[in-house]
């Protein structure tokens, strides 16, 4: 208990964040005797003691309902990222509320963070990469609440997520990488919206002037009596014989927007029914 108290007023963000994550597990009178007073001056200690009550009080549910009240962006982006990173301490119904307000965020930079999340919490996985999920104690702990996230995904939340998600590449619609990660916004819409939201398709079909490979490969033929650093370093580590022939190949981003994805994400949507 001692040990809960001081990690949420630790500096380590991640661990007083994990601090809160264990207060769900606590009565209400428990939680509140661990939580130190909130007059600090520090702006990250006083929001992980703010967050860490509300929790207390009223669940991730109540931290949900009391998005809105929350201040910093800064800290509220930090928080999204690692109740993402750390899922499974997080296996509650409130938190897909908690992400579906945090998706709501007026900041970019805060609901940007909710997207991987609620990705995760409706893609169906393969049976090929839950096998490999379920090798490592953390693996299997990630799959058993994404499993259970996705039992929470009801229609209505799925349509709260279109609706947001289609609002936010709308304001973009000129220039989709001003939402940092647009291919993923895209493939979320791909997950959550019907073929009934008419609108959405027609966003979505907007969009394929600016898609295509997202990358793009050159390649370039070294000097093998003059190869450069650090490739002549390497070669001579890996005892490649001197004059064998290098090929070097670069990568770059293209700037456009992924096609096959956007192309998947409309194929989804109008196969789903609700």
């Amino acid at each position: 208990m001692r040990d809960l108290s001081e990690r949420l007023r630790s500096g380590n963000f991640r661990h007083a964040v994990e601090a809160v994550a264990a207060l769900r597990q606590l009565d209400s009178a428990s939680g509140r005797r661990l939580i130190p007073s909130l007059n600090t001056a520090d702006e990250q200690r006083a929001f992980q003691l703010l967050i860490a009550q509300l929790v207390v009080e009223g669940g991730v549910r109540g931290l949900a309902a009391r998005w809105g009240e929350l201040p910093s962006p800064q800290w509220r982006e930090m928080l999204v990222s690692e109740v993402g990173q750390a899922f499974h301490l997080w296996i509650d119904e409130g938190t897909i509320e908690l992400l579906l307000a945090a998706l709501d965020d007026p900041e970019d930079q805060v609901a940007r963070r909710a997207v991987g999340p609620l990705i995760d919490c409706l893609r169906e996985k393969a049976a090929r990469e839950r096998k490999e999920m379920v090798k490592t104690l953390r693996g299997k702990a990630a799959l058993e609440a994404s499993d259970q996230a996705a039992a929470w995904m009801t229609p209505v939340r799925r349509a709260r997520i279109a609706k947001a998600v289609t609002a936010a590449l709308d304001r973009c619609a000129g220039d989709p990488r001003a939402l940092t990660w647009p291919d993923d916004y895209i493939e979320l819409l791909g997950l959550s919206a019907s073929r009934a939201d008419q609108r959405t398709i027609a966003l979505l079909e907007g969009f394929r002037p600016l898609a295509g490979e997202t990358r793009r490969y050159e390649t370039e033929t070294l000097d093998p009596d003059n190869l450069p650093w650090p490739t002549s370093v390497l070669a001579e580590k890996k005892g490649i014989p001197p004059g064998t022939p290098f090929v070097r190949v670069w990568s770059n981003p293209t700037g456009l927007l992924d096609l096959k994805g956007l192309e998947e994400a409309i194929e989804r949507i109008r196969r789903r029914t609700r």
